[in-house]
């Protein structure tokens, strides 16, 4: 079975003098990328994860023995560090709280709570993924002190068993009598808090600072110098600090996420939309192309048909039946009575007929204006069939107006 590969990540470091670049894995040793020589750092852009380790002046790491239930911990913390004149604002990401040990209901815990110091970055796009404290990247021995220089400031770290229970920055710049009388003061602060009772020497991660025998001298521990160790990367998980301006970058940053995801989501709509008006332009363009194609195969025999509809027209009341004159006439005459009338005009027109006759009663002039109307022949006509005219012999004219239905 094939062994899952831990991600490789990137510590970014406080050293000596300067920022430092390390990569590794969880739990292992690191190896040394770049030493930046700056206040501030930077990471690389092809980090799977990154860590940032916070200068121990940026917090403070102080122990304390608390009472009460263990659920409540980190709000206990925060009224005993209250008391000491530091105030958390953001307990969730502003303090971290580790037990230690437990006795008689009471909690040996080491708080960790930021300061208002802006972090060290150079470059605020590439965030890290977790904020841990550089003294949990060095590898403490158990129960020990050690001072180191960070950042050019001399540091003081001390373990209980296997964790960290203090850590802090000297205020003396060189370790001479002052430093010496302020570590021997702390330690008698922590021992009488029950903190330092298996301490059981101090060393020295200084190449050429400090005298061994007056070390041990002033605070009573044995002082060793050793070459400072590589940083170990600490497991995932193992902090929950997170600085106020990597909070507000890592908003802003998902903020702009949002943003260029509506833009994008609006880009592609608008891509979608002109891509389907593009089809719909080539489609219409292609059957504007094919009527054009089409007029113009049938355009000629148009023009024929037209002429040979012109001529049609022309020829029409000679030929077509329903159009010639005499039929109309055969037509009119086609009523029974018109054996009693006399035309005396007909008027024969492609739209319209007009027609005036004499009938030797009324009542004959009104019987042909009734009959005409029926005759199939002239069904297409509507007819005017105004009262006849009736003379002193009573004999009556008339006149009959047709025109085509519309």
């Amino acid at each position: 079975m094939a062994k899952t590969r831990k991600p490789t990540l990137e510590l970014l470091l406080p050293g000596a003098s300067g920022w430092e670049s390390w990569t590794g894995t969880a739990g292992g040793v690191c190896t040394l990328v770049k030493e930046f020589g700056q206040s501030a750092g930077v990471f690389g852009k092809e980090a799977q994860q990154r860590m940032l380790a916070l200068p121990v002046s940026h917090l403070w790491v102080l122990p304390a023995w608390l009472q009460g239930d263990e659920a409540h911990l980190r709000d206990m913390a925060a009224l005993h560090l209250e008391r000491l004149g530091v105030r958390v604002e953001d307990l969730e990401h502003g303090l971290h709280v580790r037990r230690i040990a437990s006795k008689e209901g009471a909690h040996l815990v080491c708080m960790t709570a930021l300061k208002e110091t802006p972090t060290p970055l150079w470059d605020s796009k590439r965030l890290p993924h977790e904020v841990v404290i550089s003294a949990d990247c060095l590898p403490v021995p158990a129960n020990a002190m050690v001072i180191y220089r960070e950042l050019g400031r001399l540091m003081l770290v001390i373990k209980h068993a296997d964790e960290l229970v203090y850590a802090s920055p000297l205020t003396s710049h060189a370790l001479d009598e002052h430093a010496l009388g302020e570590i021997n003061h702390l330690c008698l602060q922590l021992g009488f808090q029950g903190v330092l009772a298996q301490v059981h020497h101090l060393i020295l991660w200084l190449e050429d600072e400090g005298d061994l025998q007056q070390i041990k001298h002033v605070t009573g521990l044995p002082a060793v110098r050793e070459a400072r160790p590589s940083p170990v990367i600490p497991e995932n998980g193992s902090s929950s600090l997170l600085p106020a301006d990597i909070l507000a970058a890592r908003a802003e940053e998902s903020r702009a996420g949002r943003t260029r995801l509506l833009a994008l989501t609006a880009g592609f709509a608008v891509a979608a939309a002109v891509a389907a008006l593009a089809v719909l332009i080539t489609w219409a363009t292609q059957e504007r192309n094919l009527l054009r194609e089409r007029i113009a195969e049938v355009a000629p025999r148009a023009s024929q048909v037209l002429d040979q509809k012109k001529s049609w027209l022309e020829a029409a009341p000679a030929v077509d039946p329903s159009r010639f004159p005499m039929q109309v006439l055969l037509d009119c005459m086609e009523p029974s009575s018109s054996g009693e009338v006399s035309m005396t005009h007909f008027e024969w027109l492609p739209d319209r007929l007009l027609m005036r006759g004499r009938t030797a009663s009324p009542a004959l002039a009104l019987q042909y204006a009734k009959e005409i109307t029926e005759v199939d022949g002239l069904l297409k006509y509507t007819w005017e069939t105004p009262a006849p005219t009736i003379a002193s012999d009573n004999s009556a004219t008339f006149e009959l107006k047709g025109g085509i239905r519309p």
